[in-house]
């Protein structure tokens, strides 16, 4: 079973670096891994110079003004052939055994369509910052927020993208909504009742994940405008069940946030006002504007196979001359 890896990067060779040669270092070795660098240097493509000889490493570049990690993981989706797509991010390390269970999984269940792994965080002082990690929540359902699911360890069959459509390219971080693209994804997934799994022993590591406090406020306050964004698209959309229950979540968590205000903690109301907020803009946008369909996930394979196909035409014809 091919497996093709998707690596979105901005301007952290380092840890890219690190992300990769963990993929190498995998027990399952039928792989293909595709880095899309949205970086505006090289210094990424040069440090990963020790894998551009081996077939089954990718580089491409994806400079679109205004897109994020959500159009880079469209491109390489499309430029991939595997029948199982594992995305991760660039600041991770996979454990060795990621792969060889990712595969285990979809082998053991011929109907099972999509995996939410975990993230996990190495060692750190929370009194000086924070590092992201999430236990993918096991009460995941079509009426339940999946918001305990992290896009840093996601991994799913082709034929699932090729019906419920790729990646909001609006959502995540580098777009408009700023956050939240693997919020988007998986409250798509759920909601069209494909089979999943919640699988922590799927484990990978925020190596180089910490953020001071000042940097994990304002993640933290994306994360709020994104998530409300998700459900202002949803809406927009047509799923009216999405943004009914949004709203009437909201209301809840106002109320509860009002009295802490009152006494000087100032935090949830601030994040219930950045969710409306999101909501709100989020639903302005144009429904169809940036959201990629199977059916343009498709296109976008066909035009990057036949763009390989031209490339190696054009070589063989100069060896020929």
């Amino acid at each position: 079973m091919l497996v093709s890896i998707i690596v979105p990067t901005k301007q952290r060779p380092q840890a890219l670096f690190d992300a990769v040669q963990s993929v190498f270092r995998s027990t399952y070795q039928n792989f293909e891994l595709f880095v899309v660098d949205q970086s505006p240097d090289n210094a990424s493509l040069q440090i990963t110079a020790p894998f551009h000889t081996d077939p089954r490493f990718h580089y491409l570049f994806n400079r679109r003004p205004g897109f994020g990690a959500a159009s880079s993981r469209n491109v390489g989706i499309a430029a991939s052939q595997g029948e199982i797509i594992a995305l991760i991010d660039d600041d991770i390390e996979v454990r060795p055994d990621w792969l060889e269970q990712i595969v285990a999984e979809f082998s053991a269940d011929p109907e099972l369509d999509f995996i939410a792994g975990r993230l996990t965080a190495p060692p750190y002082d929370p009194d000086t910052g924070y590092t992201p990690e999430f236990e993918a929540w096991p009460y995941l359902s079509r009426w339940r927020f999946p918001l305990h699911a992290s896009g840093a360890n996601f991994s799913m069959r082709r034929r699932l993208l090729d019906r419920i459509g790729g990646y909001d390219e609006f959502c995540g971080p580098g777009s408009r909504l700023r956050a939240s693209d693997d919020t988007d994804l998986c409250w798509r997934i759920v909601r069209s009742g494909a089979r999943y799994k919640i699988c922590p022993h799927i484990e990978v590591v925020h190596t180089h994940g910490f953020r001071s406090r000042d940097e994990a406020e304002a993640l933290f306050a994306r994360y709020q405008y994104g998530n409300g964004g998700n459900f202002g698209r949803f809406t927009r959309r047509g799923d009216l069940f999405a943004g009914a229950w949004f709203l009437a979540r909201e209301v809840k968590l106002t109320f509860k946030a009002i009295p802490k205000a009152l006494r000087g903690d100032r935090r949830e109301l601030f994040f219930a006002r950045q969710r409306l907020r999101g909501f709100w803009d989020g639903f302005r946008l144009s429904p169809d504007e940036g959201f990629v369909s199977g059916a343009q996930l498709r296109q976008m394979r066909d035009a990057a196979r036949a763009a390989e196909v031209l490339l190696v035409a054009r070589a063989e014809g100069n060896a020929n001359d």
